[in-house]
């Protein structure tokens, strides 16, 4: 099998997720080959055909539901969620999307850009709170929730 064939293989796997759920959940666990440092992350495809960012957690490929939650809250509404947006999804302390800059389109979320062919696919990060209620950019954040990098300022701070 050449790579183009494993490639459209991949493609077509993502197409038939996104024809039976609405999306696909792309999730990049950790790797011994994986740079010091690297986190695991998972992130949707299938939101940009209706006109709405792709979602993007870093820290974990164990939280994927989230990212069905919160796909099927932006599609019922009709729109994105807001940078800075808090969003509960029936926790103690609500969820904190942010924009996920170019940072997160390139290195994270990659691979809906090559699905889609464009440059412009919208990527938001979406944060996950401590026990606590604390933000990794929150004083006193408790592991690993401090660890998740906030994606949109490392960008701009580059």
């Amino acid at each position: 099998m050449t790579i183009e064939q494993e490639w459209q293989q991949i493609r077509e796997v993502i197409r038939a997720h996104i024809a039976r759920h609405g999306r696909s959940i792309q999730a990049v666990g950790e790797d011994e080959s994986d740079v010091p440092g690297t986190q695991p992350f998972s992130y949707t495809v299938g939101n940009h055909a209706l006109g709405l960012p792709e979602l993007l957690v870093v820290g974990t490929t164990k939280l994927s539901s989230i990212l069905n939650v919160l796909s099927d809250i932006q599609r019922d509404r009709g729109k994105a969620f807001g940078h800075e947006e808090l969003v509960s999804i029936g926790g103690k302390f609500p969820l904190r999307i942010v924009d996920a800059g170019e940072l997160g389109r390139r290195q994270y979320a990659s691979f809906a850009c090559i699905y889609y062919n464009s440059d412009t696919v919208e990527v938001l990060q979406v944060l996950i709170p401590d026990a606590k209620g604390r933000w990794p950019d929150t004083p006193g954040c408790d592991p690993p929730y401090r660890d998740q990098p906030i994606l949109a300022a490392t960008s701009s701070a580059s």
